[in-house]
């Protein structure tokens, strides 16, 4: 929960001017939050546009139990994102940040999201995209090993454009983010499209790589590099607007 939210405050600072290019505020109608985590863009979507009645749901019951208390205005549902309990065109707006890369089958989702949707309804997919990771050898290897452990596809978003063409979707818009662990260790500075993060909040980022059995030596190897020469990386989050 700590790094999840963390996670999302961080990405709020990048998502709300992209969010001010799309027009969002003008959005209306009613809104679903697929996959929200800890609720916290969600929360920071509903207030960004008070005129979209919104709705979210993730897949751990402990999750949206705890965001029933924290953010009740919201109708919250225990549910997975690849078989959601909503009507067909429920939707005119949908929001997935973070999801697609820890799912099997996320054609699956991205079914789910067109079937959910209202004729001209949009969703904004975010995800980053390991595929993209800059930086030395030792750390590329890591990102690379973590990969073929992690149960689902870190690189989905390199799939995403042709998987949402083939269901009818068109792309209305796309950023792709860039993250890098250069900058002011105290607090992450935004040079929109880029966040730089300070090198130990980089790290606390990629701190779920050494959490899998088999990556415990590669990512010690990794973090002695890393904190002893101050190794230097990007990441992109790329950030795609679809239009059923």
């Amino acid at each position: 929960m700590p790094r999840l939210s963390a996670q999302a405050n961080l990405f709020r600072l990048l998502l709300d001017p992209f969010l001010d290019s799309i027009d969002f505020s003008s959005l209306q109608g009613t809104a679903l939050d697929a996959g929200a985590g800890p609720g916290i863009l969600g929360s920071f979507l509903a207030k960004k546009n008070p005129n979209l009645k919104w709705s979210a749901c993730d897949i751990s019951e402990e999750m949206v139990q705890y965001c029933k208390l924290s953010y009740p205005k919201i109708d919250w549902k225990v549910a997975d994102v690849r078989e959601m309990p909503y009507p067909d065109n429920s939707f005119d707006f949908l929001f997935n940040s973070m999801v697609l890369i820890h799912i099997k089958e996320p054609e699956k989702a991205l079914k789910e999201f067109f079937r959910v949707l209202k004729p001209g309804g949009k969703v904004l997919i975010t995800c980053p995209n390991d595929k993209t990771f800059t930086g030395p050898k030792v750390l590329l290897d890591m990102v690379e090993k973590h990969a073929t452990i992690h149960p689902a596809d870190r690189y989905v978003m390199e799939k995403v454009p042709s998987l949402m063409k083939d269901l009818g979707f068109k792309l209305a818009a796309r950023t792709d983010f860039l993250a890098t662990n250069e900058g002011n260790d105290d607090k992450p500075t935004l040079d929109y499209p880029k966040i730089h993060l300070g090198m130990m909040t980089g790290w606390s980022m990629m701190s779920f790589m050494g959490h899998p059995d088999g990556m415990q030596d590669l990512y010690s190897k990794c973090q002695s590099e890393y904190m002893s020469n101050r190794v230097k990386f990007t990441l992109n989050i790329e950030t795609h607007v679809y239009q059923k």
